[in-house]
């Protein structure tokens, strides 16, 4: 009977997102809200601090009759008033087990000692803490999923750490709450109230963890875009060069037969004292079209060089900017594992202090036996 409890609290505790239960009961998230709306007042949706919808097992097997409900092509009317009528027999069940299950009187004598509250009484503080230790898998196995591979083996082992703390915790609580009396329920109250602000705050950090690692792997998607884009104008201007240096080439030698045609015309109409002249201007020419061609290959060198520093440049940010998200990765996760320690050693000491109130209170009754 414990177990079946402990299990059916760990399905109403653990949450999920509306996209995760549109994805469960094969059903669109615009449709989901449009039931709530239409069913407003019988489908109750809890929200965090951010006001973002998160569904536990309950909501769940609710919308998914509603869903059977739609598919038999029930109005909307009708499937209002079947759950309407659903409700009231859940109510009156729970009134009914809720007056059944009424502690006995206590009997009339002289002194009458007050009996310590039965543990089916008292808030069931090892289920609230079992589900918790659920719902906290839950969120490791999301930051499991966003983290890179290579970090594996550490949460694994924050995980261990975890499920050793919290079963001790669990166990010690469990101990505590049978020897407790009236004043300890309160106080126990108290420690689940503290335990789901945790667990709030923890959820904040992981979705705040979350979101960083959104943004730097958006910094790294814009800084491959940018990179890309870079390459991109490198290889432009250096295929414009090259044309560059393809033209010039053309004109080059167009001019260059240009003069040999120039000089095949003058040797024909000249005589033999201007070949000295002719010698002359086809060695002025040689060494301009090589002058030529010379600074067109230290051009085109140049700008090779260049859009090689670019590309360094460029490779050497996109370095940096890994480091340091390694970096920001690690200091998260070191920041989350020390808030979970200290978070163990509270519940530790709450723990102890438990046990020493019950075993106080045990001490403080042992004197009423001898006149009772």
């Amino acid at each position: 009977m414990k177990g079946r409890a402990k299990m059916a609290t760990n399905q109403i505790l653990r949450a999920y997102s509306i996209k995760d239960v549109s994805k469960k009961i094969n059903i669109p998230t615009g449709t989901i809200r449009q039931w709530e709306k239409d069913l407003q007042g019988l489908i109750h949706v809890p929200r965090s601090k951010q006001g973002a919808r998160f569904y536990t097992q309950t909501e769940i097997a609710l919308l998914e009759k509603v869903k059977e409900m739609r598919a038999n092509n029930l109005s909307k009317d009708m499937i209002r008033k079947l759950l309407e009528k659903h409700n009231s027999e859940l109510s009156e069940a729970a009134a009914e087990s809720s007056k059944t299950s009424m502690p006995a009187v206590a009997n009339k004598t002289a002194v009458t000692v007050e009996q310590p509250a039965s543990p089916a009484s008292l808030p069931n503080v090892e289920e609230i803490f079992a589900a918790m230790e659920s719902y906290r898998q839950h969120m490791l196995t999301e930051i499991k999923d966003v983290m890179q591979h290579n970090r594996n083996e550490i949460i694994e082992q924050v995980k261990k750490e975890i499920t050793l703390g919290s079963l001790q915790t669990v166990q010690g609580l469990s101990k505590s709450i049978q020897r407790s009396n009236e004043k300890t329920k309160s106080e126990v109250r108290e420690l689940a109230h503290t335990v789901a602000t945790s667990s709030e705050r923890t959820f904040e950090t992981i979705e705040a963890l979350s979101g960083d690692i959104a943004k730097a792997s958006e910094r790294t998607s814009e800084t491959f875009e940018t990179l890309s884009a870079d390459i991109a104008k490198a290889s432009e201007r250096t295929s414009e060069t090259f044309e560059t240096l393809s033209a010039e080439i053309v004109k080059a030698s167009e001019r260059t037969s240009e003069t040999f045609e120039t000089l095949t015309s003058d040797i024909v109409k000249a005589s033999e004292a201007t070949s000295d002249k002719i010698t002359k201007r086809l060695s002025e020419n040689s060494k301009t079209t090589t002058r030529d061609y010379k600074n067109l290959m230290a051009k085109v060198s140049q700008d090779v060089k260049s859009a090689q520093k670019e590309l360094n440049t460029v490779a050497r940010v996109l370095n940096r900017d890994q480091e340091a998200f390694v970096d920001t990765m690690n200091q998260n996760l070191k920041e989350l594992t020390s808030v979970i320690r200290e978070r163990e050693e509270a519940f530790h000491g709450m723990v102890t202090s438990f046990r020493e109130a019950a075993a106080a209170a045990k001490n403080e009754k042992k004197w009423w036996k001898p006149w009772s």
